[in-house]
């Protein structure tokens, strides 16, 4: 029986390539999963180079047309006002089912409005030739938001035909049972100012003020979505003023003379404090 030689530094120990060993694996090569390129990515990236403002895609997708169209209306209100879309930094094609709406969201039948993000939600239900119209509200929205002072806004509401409602509480004599009361107490207009902290944008989507004492009501029985509350009545005299202003002029004076001057004053506001002309131009 023959020695086993040690393994010393001068006779290193060999070890087998195991790797030899094994049986070749055939190298399958895959292709990288196929990129959807959105359509219209040229014209997107030109929207978001001229306005800063991102066009994108959802549970569903715009269409060549639909950012065409954008580009258009977006290109019609930067020609009017360019500061009017500081308060847009994206627009987002939604289904309306599958968007989740917060309380403080505006929403309309065709697109959303999102403040805290300065996002503009497009339904999947509008076609391209209706998104000049439910953009443009939308982006009165923001407007209201970003480009106006509450105090501004505020006389908005009072000369579009709202009063200011109190439920002031008083004493029931001789009721053992309900010994106060509660009614509505009409503030008068030059009272405004003194409670313009009990509201905000967000309370006045209720018509009401943070603590619900006190009520935006118009002085004329509601017609309308335009009508719902302030915001929406901004929203909508903007669009119109900008997409049909002979016809919302028209509209106006005719229901002025007929003792409804509340359109007649929210097209005023439009044209003296929205889309006035610059000192400077």
């Amino acid at each position: 029986m023959s020695g086993i030689d040690p393994i010393s530094a001068s006779r290193p120990f060999a070890l087998t390539n195991i790797a030899t060993s094994l049986p070749s694996m055939p190298l399958v090569q895959t292709e990288p999963p196929p990129q959807v390129v959105p359509s219209a990515v040229f014209q997107r990236k030109k929207i978001k180079r001229e306005y800063g403002i991102d066009v994108l895609d959802s549970d569903v997708k715009f269409s060549v047309d639909d950012v065409d169209v954008i580009g258009q209306t977006l290109e019609e209100i930067k020609k009017k006002k360019k500061q009017h879309l500081i308060g847009v930094k994206k627009i987002i094609k939604n289904q309306k089912h599958r968007l989740t709406i917060k309380k403080a969201l505006m929403v309309s039948a065709g697109g959303a409005y999102d403040a805290d993000n300065k996002t503009v939600y497009i339904f999947d239900n509008v076609p391209p030739e209706g998104i000049p119209e439910v953009l443009t509200h939308e982006i009165g929205h923001a407007v209201s938001h970003f480009n106006l002072e509450f105090e501004k806004f505020m006389q908005f509401v009072k000369e579009s035909g709202y009063n200011m409602q109190e439920f002031r509480r008083y004493f029931v004599p001789g009721n053992q049972f309900y010994q106060f009361g509660t009614k509505k107490v009409k503030i008068a207009p030059d009272q405004w100012g003194a409670l313009l902290d009990r509201f905000s944008m967000k309370t006045l989507a209720k018509s009401q003020d943070i603590f619900g004492e006190i009520i935006l009501e118009l002085s004329r029985r509601p017609k309308a979505p335009w009508d719902e509350n302030p915001l929406e009545s901004f929203a909508w005299a903007y669009e119109w003023y900008l997409n049909q202003n002979d016809k919302f002029r028209h509209m106006a004076e005719v229901a002025a003379e007929r003792g409804d001057p509340s359109y007649l004053g929210r097209f005023e506001f439009m044209d003296d404090e929205i889309f006035a002309e610059d000192e400077a131009a």
